[in-house]
């Protein structure tokens, strides 16, 4: 793995070597995208925490030590009048309760016990108690629209979404490794020619003097073979720089800042795969959040539509409360006797002529639902179409990487026998270049090749969320 190659803890490099899957494995840790897809990830998880932790009992207690008032505040007398009287009072209360809301109901059961001591200190100083020695209440908003029902189907969904989307961050991750440390790899392959090219006219262009000074070759080859040596040196020289704008972006995505550099494996090509369309598409349904996502909007249209006729139309509300209460100046007192204490109501909201303002909430709660539907549908076709595109352009790699690979073989050795006939004077000068230029456009078309096939092997990976390699889900640990 990268961290056993690279010293973390040193202000160097242990070894200068890396190959795709190290980078890949060691952004997917480190990279600031990484950081920034847990964070999401977090937030969604605390959320999903969040939502059952609302369906478990929560037991509170509650206190008022003390609340102080003195005032001149008017009172209603039996006849009528008004007498305005100094008062001066402090309230004590505490009080121990539990609430759990009721999913499958809708509404929020509520029970507990309380205590509240008053003393008066105008007029005769006196303490009053009042006991509430166990209270439950059940209030419900909406008889005919229940929103924990729909939390309950929703909520799962959004958690599910969220820890997709954190394994096709994590992939998003290692398509954008990929990209960097292949144009990397492409920048450093260019080195790789032209120091092939300036060695190799250094040491033609040395032989060549040999010949030229005994009359061998004429003049315009030695200059020719001159300016391929210039020409070789000027390229290196562009490569180099190349090289270094590239290996500051690959180290950007893996999280480093050192001005080491780094010495790029070329990619080992396993088998080549051939994918079914069929298992990627059958794949991208089962893993991609926005399989998910699609399912979780189409719920949430639904929502809308039984909001819209469950609080538009007849509202039927519900508050229900039994306890026991009792009063005394004494403390025991109040828990002797208690009475009885109930309530309940039930609140009816029927229209009677609304001038259509029920009828279109409930049509455009229904329009947005049939909207999101041809929206989803038109994302799954052109998700569906994606897939089979991507497919389509893998497959078509394993031909041109072989074709590439063997042309550059080719080249190679047509350019080792061009060069040894050139030294025996058996061809030109034009058909030396013409070998050495063949042999790097060969080198190239090969490194590009290398390219197009790995990016498109994890492009499908992250449309599909599997490894076809391993022929298994891709999973990341949070």
């Amino acid at each position: 793995m990268l961290i056993c190659l690279l010293g973390m803890n040193s202000g160097a490099f242990a070894q200068k070597q890396l190959s795709l899957p190290d980078a890949i494995a060691y952004a997917q840790k480190h990279s600031p995208h990484f950081h920034r897809a847990k964070n999401t990830y977090e937030r969604s998880y605390w959320r999903f925490t969040n939502f059952k932790a609302s369906f478990k009992p929560q037991i509170r207690l509650s206190a008022t030590v003390p609340t102080f008032f003195r005032a001149i505040n008017p009172i209603t007398q039996p006849d009528g009048s008004i007498q305005f009287i100094r008062v001066s009072q402090a309230n004590n209360s505490v009080g121990v309760g539990v609430r759990q809301n009721i999913s499958f109901l809708g509404g929020t059961l509520r029970a507990g016990t309380s205590l509240q001591r008053t003393d008066n200190f105008s007029g005769n100083q006196s303490s009053y108690f009042l006991s509430t020695p166990i209270q439950v209440s059940y209030s419900q908003n909406s008889l005919l629209y229940n929103d924990f029902h729909w939390q309950g189907r929703l909520e799962p969904l959004f958690f599910e979404t969220a820890n997709k989307a954190f394994a096709e961050d994590m992939e998003s991750v290692a398509v954008e490794t990929v990209s960097l440390f292949l144009l990397a790899l492409e920048a450093q392959s260019e080195i790789d020619i032209a120091q092939t090219n300036r060695a190799n006219a250094d040491t033609l262009y040395r032989l060549s003097r040999e010949r030229f000074a005994i009359g061998t070759i004429p003049k315009t080859d030695l200059l020719q073979l001159e300016l391929n040596l210039l020409k070789a040196k000027a390229q290196l020289n562009e490569a180099l720089i190349t090289r270094e704008a590239t290996v500051k972006s690959l180290q950007a995505i893996l999280g480093i800042n050192r001005g080491d550099t780094l010495r790029l494996l070329l990619p080992e090509l396993s088998p080549l795969l051939s994918i079914p369309y069929d298992k990627a598409l059958e794949q991208a349904s089962l893993n991609r959040s926005a399989i998910v996502k699609f399912r979780s909007e189409r719920l949430q249209a639904d929502q809308e539509v039984a909001k819209a006729k469950g609080q538009n139309s007849l509202e039927v509300s519900l508050l229900a409360n039994l306890g026991t209460q009792q009063t005394a100046s004494r403390l025991a007192d109040s828990y002797r006797n208690p009475q009885n204490q109930q309530y309940i109501g039930l609140t009816l909201d029927v229209p009677i002529q609304d001038w259509g303002y029920r009828k279109s909430q409930i049509r455009l709660a229904k329009a947005n639902r049939e909207l999101v539907e041809v929206n989803m549908l038109q994302e799954e076709l052109l998700f569906e179409q994606e897939v089979m595109m991507q497919v389509m352009r893998f497959n078509q790699k394993n031909t041109q990487i072989q074709i590439a690979k063997q042309t550059d073989v080719v080249a190679n050795q047509r350019l080792a026998i061009t060069k040894e006939r050139y030294l025996l004077g058996k061809l030109s000068i034009p058909d030396l270049n013409l070998a050495i230029q063949e042999s790097v456009n060969a080198r190239r078309e090969y490194v590009k090749a290398l390219n197009g096939y790995w990016q498109a092997l994890y492009t499908i990976r992250r449309l599909t969320m599997y490894d076809f390699e391993r022929d298994l889900p891709i999973k990341f640990d949070k």
